[in-house]
Parts: structure tokens; C-alpha cells; sequence
């Protein structure tokens, strides 16, 4: 149960089963929105590796099928990097403030 403490010393209880807030839900909140866009990201870099594979091995030696799903492939590969190294940022930024977001 939450109080609220007006000036003059008087305090408003709020009513059972009302969350309360604060630091916790917000981090609570935010490290699952964090947690679902990571898996997002990593769920769509593996359909867009495949994705690049599959047209490289369509290709049939065409030299700008190659290019491209090679190209696929790179650019999923690197967003997957890139998703990883800010997940890892999100926890030091969380390591520095106290707070855990993940």
C-alpha cells in the first residue's frame, strides 16, 4: 500500500491492489520492453541469415544474386552485432545508475 504525504503532515492512502510506481516498475517495465526488442532482433536476424542464404544458393553462379544474398547476409549478421553490443551497454548503463533493467 502507497501513502501520499500531503504538506501540513497529513498522508493519503491509496486503496489495496493499486500498484504503487517507483524506480522498480519503471526498471521492471523498461527491461522488458529491452528484453523484447533483443529477442525481436535477434528472431529476425536469423530469418534474414536464412533468407540470404537461401537466395545464395538459388543464385544458380549468377554473380549479382551472389552479391546481393551475400550482401543479405552481411547486414543481418552486423545487426545482429549491433543488438548485442547495446544490450550489453543497457546493462553497464544499468551497472553504473543501480539499476537493474534486465
Amino acid at each position: 500500500m502507497c501513502t501520499l504525504k500531503l504538506p501540513g503532515g497529513q498522508t493519503i492512502n491509496t486503496p489495496n491492489g493499486i500498484p504503487c510506481g517507483g524506480i522498480d516498475v519503471t526498471s521492471n517495465a523498461i527491461g522488458n520492453a529491452i528484453t523484447l526488442m533483443l529477442i525481436i532482433a535477434v528472431i529476425l536476424s536469423l530469418i534474414f541469415i536464412i533468407i540470404g542464404g537461401l537466395q545464395w544458393i538459388q543464385s544458380g553462379g549468377d554473380k549479382q544474386k551472389v552479391a546481393k544474398a551475400r550482401a543479405r547476409i552481411t547486414y543481418a549478421i552486423i545487426g545482429l552485432i549491433v543488438a548485442f553490443v547495446s544490450f550489453f551497454i543497457i546493462n553497464i548503463i544499468g551497472f553504473i545508475f543501480h539499476v537493474k533493467l534486465i
